[in-house]
């Protein structure tokens, strides 16, 4: 006990008070409207004599701190894809204040303005919808948390309090690849006070209104936010945004002659020769393709060639898939009976060579190949 006096005595009256405004136990915000007395007493003597004990006494209210906090709590673009539905930006919005709040709601597309990771906005989700989560902070699905899209407002949110707020929507089919859906989600801070019923938004004394001790002012503390969101406005308001990785497929289909019976290099297509059909599938999109299925309808051509049975994997296969052709390549080989693999011919569809379940990285190329004789 000794020692922390000494300490104490040390460091003096202002360096104390700076210790104990840093300990977590002196961190709180007093509630607006509080009131705050304190008495000065005076006790004094005339020629020894002990006088009346003089005292006076003064009295104020906590004014109100007026400030929101909106937060992105994706912390990057959501990556969605075209046709996805139910998408969602996770959001978070804070009371900084001092007294129970309201906060209002409002969601606005951003198409051709600038992202908030890079590039620009350049489609709007459909079907979108405001939710407030059930309380677990984890998206459990529209039927789970509450749509308040026809009237978006947090009722009645204590001072430090905190609700995550979703916004929702689908993507519409054929966006292409790195697409951009940006949203603004504002909260601006309303009077609360009465439960299930939104407040009309606050109004702030303003630095040019004396201070009235006895009754409660307004003081806006709001930071700057995205959007030319100005500080000590009564809101704040942060950017999030959806960004389409989709898949983009492009098809070339080429044959090269593999032998004809008689040239030593170079063959050529005479009958009899064997033409192998090449059909390359490129994906320059951000993601994978998948559920790929090819087919190649041989029908209209059967008067001039034939399906060449056993050309691949030692003479047993007759369809060939190799993935990622400028990489490291993979090659796997299909019969073209209904035995079980996902590639076969005059099977699934007559006269088709047909291979389905097949997926197509991003920045890759997939090659589906077969052979036929010239007849």
């Amino acid at each position: 006990m000794k020692t922390y006096k000494s300490i104490t005595r040390f460091l003096g009256g202002g360096a104390a008070a700076l210790l104990l405004a840093a300990s977590p136990q002196a961190v709180f915000a007093v509630a607006s409207g509080t009131s705050v007395d304190n008495t000065a007493t005076v006790d004094y003597e005339v020629s020894g004599v002990a006088q009346p004990q003089a005292s006076d006494s003064v009295n104020f209210v906590v004014d109100k701190k007026v400030d929101a906090l909106v937060e992105n709590l994706d912390g990057a673009a959501v990556s969605v894809a075209p046709g996805q539905t139910t998408v969602v930006l996770k959001f978070r919005v804070t009371n900084e204040g001092n007294d129970v709040q309201d906060m209002l709601l409002t969601a606005t597309a951003l198409a051709g303005g600038a992202g908030k990771y890079g590039g620009t906005g350049n489609f709007d989700a459909s079907h979108f919808k405001i939710y407030l989560d059930d309380g677990n902070a984890s998206w459990d699905g529209t039927g789970t948390e509450t749509d308040v899209t026809a009237n978006a407002y947090i009722d009645e949110l204590a001072s430090s309090g905190q609700q995550v707020v979703y916004l929702v929507g689908d993507i519409p089919s054929g966006q292409a690849d790195a697409s951009i859906a940006s949203y603004y989600l504002e909260a601006q801070v309303a009077v609360g006070g009465g439960a299930a019923s939104k407040g009309a938004a606050e109004s702030e004394t303003g630095d040019g209104s004396a201070d009235t001790e006895g009754s409660v002012d307004i003081v806006f503390a709001d930071s700057t936010g995205d959007n030319s969101d100005a500080a000590r406005d009564g809101k704040h308001t942060l950017q999030g945004e959806w960004k389409v990785a989709g898949a983009t497929l492009t098809v070339t289909k080429s044959s090269t002659v593999i032998s004809d019976g008689f040239s030593a290099s170079n063959p050529k297509r005479i009958p009899g020769a064997v033409v192998e059909y090449r059909i390359d599938i490129a994906n320059s999109g951000g993601t994978a393709a998948t559920n790929v299925t090819v087919a190649d309808d041989l029908s209209g051509e059967l008067a001039n060639i034939t399906f060449a049975a056993d050309q691949y994997n030692g003479s047993t296969d007759e369809i060939e898939v190799t993935s990622d052709l400028s990489g490291t390549p993979s090659v796997t080989t299909y019969t073209q009976e209904s035995d079980g693999d996902t590639g076969d011919y005059n099977v699934t569809t007559a006269d088709t060579v047909t291979i389905t379940g097949l997926s197509v990285a991003a920045g890759t190329t997939t090659r589906v190949a077969f052979r036929v004789t010239i007849d």
